[in-house]
């Protein structure tokens, strides 16, 4: 998962967490680690001059308490936008995985993770959100793992399995999972939820290898996917972003007919499929990337957003959805183009 030393050798841990039962437990899973303590996680994770690359190969955990902000509306970036109801919130920042495209890699000044402990304030705010939905007719969807990937950290830190079992009664929700992990314990050891989807994200081997640096490879992702579904949860798929690679057309194309031949299409009930996109403010941080090619392509710019020109967008989408149409609906699939 994490590249380098080895991850979270070091734990800050904010005053105000530091006796909090989610924080105690945490620490316990690592006895070897330095633990600090400090006043606010931003003293840590937002200080000046950090090298967010260099910081990957021996990232720290900071654990603190979240203050405001616990629920986020969509934005026009987010596939999931399209979806009635959608929310997403922001458990922790930063993500176990070292993707070459990531905004992630914009947004933050280190890429030390910080985990907020006051779930239970989450939990809350997301009620009260559903009793507020504008559509009082379709659920709420709400999306725990946008800005990190919190299946890659279940082992250190359970928060999936947590969320898993405060959404199980809720009818009124849909509660997305979205993932490169192929972690597949939480979901053998507990019954399936019907308010919760699973959703991978799949991308063709060259990607995985030359920009996923730290993710499970391809199969190993098919593998975690089939043996969920197999266990009875609900599974999405997301083909998000689809890059212009050398040699893309065949190289999708390739990557199509593996998906239809190994995943369980029965199973899947929506599948999302996107290009690169990322706000231009986070871009322009993005392209200090020392060790990829992938961001120096000639880019569309806009006042919002980067991307590739249209044409470009419709037909690396068309060379994914023309080839996945043999295996499954149109119906299930939505695009951002």
């Amino acid at each position: 998962m994490f590249s380098g030393a080895k991850p979270f050798s070091r734990i800050y841990v904010e005053t105000a967490a530091r006796n909090h039962p989610r924080a105690v437990a945490i620490l316990e899973r690592f006895p070897r680690s330095e633990v600090v303590e400090i006043e606010d996680y931003k003293n840590v994770f937002g200080r000046a001059r950090q090298d967010f690359w260099k910081q990957k190969s021996s990232v720290n955990l900071i654990l603190a308490m979240k203050k405001d902000n616990f629920l986020y509306p969509g934005n026009d970036l987010l596939q999931g936008n399209m979806l009635a109801n959608f929310f997403y919130n922001a458990l922790v920042l930063n993500c176990p995985y070292d993707c070459h495209y990531c905004y992630l890699q914009g947004m933050y000044p280190g890429a030390n993770i910080v985990a907020f402990v006051n779930l239970e304030d989450y939990f809350s705010a997301a009620d009260d959100a559903c009793r507020q939905r504008p559509c009082q007719d379709k659920p709420m969807h709400l999306a725990i793992s946008y800005d990190t990937d919190l299946l890659g950290l279940e082992g250190k830190l359970g928060y999936v399995r947590e969320w898993i079992e405060w959404s199980r009664d809720r009818e009124e929700i849909l509660m997305e999972v979205r993932t490169k992990s192929a972690h597949v314990r939480t979901f053998r050891e507990i019954r399936a939820s019907r308010a919760v989807r699973i959703a991978w994200t799949l991308s063709p081997d060259p990607v995985c290898r030359k920009y996923e640096t730290g993710a499970p490879a391809l199969m190993r992702r098919i593998d975690a996917l089939n043996a969920v579904a197999s266990a009875g949860w609900r599974i999405a798929i997301c083909i998000d972003p689809v890059l212009k690679i050398p040699d893309a057309s065949n190289v999708y194309a390739e990557f199509a007919e593996q998906l239809g031949k190994n995943l369980p299409w029965k199973s899947i009930e929506r599948i999302e499929i996107g290009v690169f996109r990322v706000g231009t403010t986070f871009f322009k941080r993005m392209r200090k990337r020392p060790d990829t090619d992938l961001l120096h392509y000639p880019f569309e710019h806009d006042t919002s957003a980067v991307s590739y020109n249209r044409k470009e967008r419709l037909e690396l989408v068309k060379d994914v959805l023309e080839p996945l149409q043999n295996y499954t609906s149109r119906e299930k699939i939505f695009l951002w183009t």
